[in-house]
């Protein structure tokens, strides 16, 4: 993974290339994380736990409720896409023998970590990706 005092230092043809992908893959995974950190927000909806983000996933008795309120049940089916989405691409990317697991944590946690620099809250909903690595080997 490149990172700002490696982007001065020439890479070789074919690393350049990867360079480019793995750049794009977070600024993708970026994307979706400032996405489900903002709709998070707006429907004050908690998402730092996996309860939480299970609680997130299943139309509850709150979800039924809030029918009446159309641009909110848009926003909730978009969250629950985004998580869905998101899930599905990292077990993609984990089990990929072209990238795998060490390096889909290390692109979650390079876009969660610009989206911090680009002023996110640490506390932001579905930010906090760190807990579903632990115990894997850098």
């Amino acid at each position: 993974m490149p990172t700002d005092a490696t982007i001065d230092t020439p890479l070789a043809p074919g690393q350049e290339a990867i360079a480019t992908r793995l750049d794009r893959m977070v600024g993708h995974m970026a994307a979706v994380s400032a996405r489900i950190a903002f709709l998070g927000r707006a429907l004050d909806i908690p998402l730092q736990t996996p309860a939480d983000i299970q609680n997130a996933l299943e139309c509850d008795a709150a979800c039924a409720a809030s029918r009446t309120a159309s641009r909110q049940v848009r926003m909730r089916e978009e969250l629950r896409g985004l998580l869905v989405m998101r899930y599905d691409v990292v077990v993609r990317m984990a089990r990929s023998e072209q990238v795998g697991a060490p390096a889909t944590r290390d692109i979650l946690l390079t876009a969660n970590d610009r989206l911090l620099t680009q002023g996110f809250d640490a506390e932001a909903p579905g930010l906090n990706l760190r807990p579903l690595f632990d115990g894997l080997d850098a």
